[in-house]
């Protein structure tokens, strides 16, 4: 038992990060392809309280869509002929915009487990491995860079008479639905949009998949959130801010859009234009006389070409196996992925 205690902790090591110096990619080393597929409806509500309304039906025929977008990355070298690593691509349930969206939302991760020579011995990358996702029908991905306000719906000892469950839970979802665009947009070509190290992948014969939202309307959500929250302190303190800085807007400022403001107020909002406006999905984007089954945004994180490029290198002098995740993104032909959204319903 001891024996096989210690060969297991052994193999363990063997397989875990390989972080420790004196590992050497093995690039020459037959992989292996796997593909993994889960049900993308039936996951019940997402962090923001939304659940997608799709049917059984819908989400099989999205998974077969999904498998021939799979394919588009599977024409790239690293993935056409692999060696040094196994790969593995997952398709499962993205996160429901029911408001915004239409199309079924999903998920396609793909996993490089690969292979190095460590001390005399092959090991393998199987804990947390290199990792890259792409999101499928997601308007809403840059949320992360918003207002990212706690739901506190559960609270169970609320001190504020106006707090109630489904008020904190639906203005917090309401105001996670605002986000600032993360940077500069760059057109690549019609259909593919740069924003910083995001790129958006759509459909250029449809209305903007962003819409901007004004100055008034932005306030009217924080307000909304801070009164409800469910500690009266807090309520008292913050309120009475938000309503001085909206207050210090003139009636036209307040009808115009929002921009991201100074970093030291509690809004954060302001109405000087610059390259960060407030957005929110559109719901209009959608095409829905296409079927919900249907791929209509692709949005990936995917650096400059150049900064790409030396990722790629550097990961690959230290022997990492990040190597193969910037690998497939130098060689991935977005325009391949342009062809993959759906355009009209044939």
């Amino acid at each position: 038992m001891k024996k096989r205690l210690s060969l297991l902790i052994l193999l363990t090591l063997l397989t875990g990060v390989l972080s420790a110096q004196g590992k050497t990619l093995l690039q020459d080393k037959p992989g292996t392809f796997k593909l993994q597929k889960e049900a993308l409806n039936g996951q019940g509500p997402d962090l923001y309280g939304k659940t997608c309304a799709c049917t059984k039906a819908e989400s099989d025929a999205m998974l077969v869509k999904l498998e021939v977008l799979v394919q588009e990355f599977r024409k790239t070298p690293v993935l056409a002929d692999i060696k040094g690593f196994d790969g593995v691509c997952r398709l499962y349930g993205g996160r429901c915009s029911s408001k915004y969206g239409y199309a079924v939302p999903a998920d396609i991760k793909f996993w490089f487990k690969s292979w190095s020579l460590y001390k005399g011995q092959e090991a393998q990358w199987v804990n947390e491995p290199p990792q890259w996702i792409i999101e499928v029908n997601q308007p809403d991905k840059f949320r992360d860079n918003g207002f990212n306000v706690s739901d506190y719906s559960n609270t169970s000892d609320p001190t504020n008479p106006a707090f109630s469950e489904k008020a904190q839970s639906e203005t917090s979802r309401a105001l996670n639905e605002l986000f600032y665009v993360p940077g500069v947009r760059e057109v690549i070509k019609p259909g593919i949009d740069r924003y910083g190290e995001f790129v958006v992948i759509y459909n250029p014969g449809q209305p903007p998949y962003w819409e901007q939202v004004t100055v008034r309307e932005a306030f009217r959500l924080l307000l909304d959130y801070y009164k409800c929250m469910p500690d009266r302190a807090a309520v008292d303190a913050l309120v009475p801010i938000l309503n001085m800085e909206f207050e210090g807007f003139s009636e036209e400022e307040k009808d115009s859009y929002a921009y991201f403001g100074s970093s030291e107020s509690i809004s954060r909002v302001g109405s000087k234009k610059n390259d960060t406006p407030v957005v929110r999905p559109n719901p209009d984007y959608w095409n829905r006389t296409l079927p919900k089954a249907s791929i209509q945004l692709i949005v990936l994180e995917m650096p400059q070409p150049e900064i790409v490029a030396g990722k790629m290198e550097r990961s690959l002098k230290n022997e990492d196996g990040y190597y193969y995740v910037y690998k497939l993104m130098n060689e991935l032909n977005l325009g391949d992925l342009s062809n993959s959204i759906d355009r009209q319903n044939k």
